[in-house]
């Protein structure tokens, strides 16, 4: 009888043992029969994942294109549902468990963002959005006092509004223009912040809607408060230059960066938001053959940089560490009067304003292979004049 019941035990055990090797080897098993159940999806869009062998108390890190980590929204056994991460790029999607990733999936992100573009028609004393197909205009707001020594303007995404910068040198001020009905306010820079000089340069924006300046007579970068106009200075005595041509926020970075056009040593000029620390990165005297005329600096969603050289009537990529240029395209008329430009992600295009008086246009550059076109504004919306000023563009 004893010798039945050690049998039975022993049999018990090495059960046991049996069936927790298998749970164990069950747990660290990478899920199988994987598919991705959309082949698209918008930012922002949940998506479902399955396949077999998940478990809800494991930890599972799902990756998109431009090393964008999804959340997990929802897991049982035979699914995962993630949501879409706002950077995320089409291409490949992994999936990690266990110190083991493996491609599971390729989708196309889908832009479903809408970008539009608005310029202040000077002549019309009204903001304008301009239609990219036919250069039509439709106002917004009337007898709006915008000033002409206007230092950019942005796109303030929590109120909606086109805010300028009025550098009248006596009073400058900030023109603040709402989208969805043209009112329009101006807040105006205290004159204790001007003992020194009222020259300001190069309006930008951050993704957190803070508004910063260059302001020329102090040799310092300003954050503006956009209730007060009240300054909040960052750094001391910065070489920015006074031949500048535009300036971005560099988001990865967190650094204001403008381009200082001197005609013999042009280069970017990288100011820190946190600590006010600056830096110049030159463009090689290599590609300066021809000349050093640049216009209108921009950055794009990934943090890239370009600027028309106009020396080479191209279009350049900037390298931020070297300064080597990278060109696109090749006998483009961009024009030298131009009102800014912008970056339209949903066609991946440089958009400039050239301003000429008689035939102003918008110039459209693809940065995928260079190809160009224009769209000219018709000559009924020029009837008092063909004068405009500070081009920008929203993305909702």
């Amino acid at each position: 009888m004893r010798k039945i019941l050690s049998l039975l035990t022993i049999f018990v055990i090495v059960s046991s043992c049996s069936s927790d090797d298998s749970t164990e080897q069950q747990q660290n098993e990478f899920p199988t029969n994987i598919e991705i159940t959309s082949l698209s999806a918008e930012i922002g869009e949940i998506i479902t994942i399955n396949g077999n062998g998940f478990l809800s108390n494991e930890t599972y890190t799902v990756t998109f294109t431009e090393n964008q980590i999804a959340t997990i929204t929802e897991i049982n056994n035979n699914y995962l549902k993630v949501e879409v991460p706002e950077n995320a790029a089409s291409g490949n999607i992994t999936l990690t468990f266990n110190n083991q990733t493996e491609i599971i999936g390729n989708i196309e992100i889908l832009n479903n963002s809408v970008n539009e573009i608005y310029i202040f028609h000077n002549s019309e004393n009204k903001l304008a959005k301009i239609d990219l197909t036919t250069g039509n205009l439709t106002y917004i707001g009337n007898n709006i006092n915008y000033g002409i020594n206007t230092r950019n303007a942005v796109y303030h995404s929590e109120n909606n509004e086109y805010i300028g910068f009025e550098n009248g040198f006596t009073s400058p001020s900030l023109v603040r223009i709402n989208l969805d009905n043209g009112s329009a306010s101006t807040v105006t820079i205290p004159s204790s912040f001007l003992v020194n000089g009222a020259d300001f340069s190069d309006l930008i924006i951050d993704n957190n809607n803070n508004l910063y300046i260059f302001h020329n007579s102090e040799n310092k970068l300003a954050k503006i408060d956009l209730t007060t106009g009240n300054l909040t200075y960052i750094g001391n005595n910065i070489n920015y230059g006074i031949n500048t041509r535009n300036a971005v926020y560099h988001s990865e970075n967190n650094e204001y960066i403008g381009f200082e056009k001197d005609f013999t040593s042009p280069s970017l000029v990288r100011i820190n938001l946190d600590n006010g620390s600056a830096s110049t990165v030159t463009i090689p005297s290599s590609f300066l053959v021809n000349g050093a005329d640049f216009s209108d600096l921009i950055i794009d969603n990934n943090n890239n940089l370009y600027i028309f050289h106009n020396s080479e009537n191209k279009l350049a990529k900037i390298d931020l560490t070297t300064g080597n240029l990278t060109y696109i395209g090749n006998n483009i008329n961009y024009g030298i009067n131009t009102r800014n430009a912008v970056y339209h992600s949903g066609n991946n295009e440089y958009i400039g304003f050239e301003n000429d008086f008689t035939s102003p246009s918008l110039v459209r550059i693809n940065l995928d292979n260079g190809s160009t076109s224009t769209v000219t504004i018709p000559s009924s919306f020029l009837v008092n004049g063909a004068d405009f000023s500070d081009l920008i563009i929203t993305e909702n």
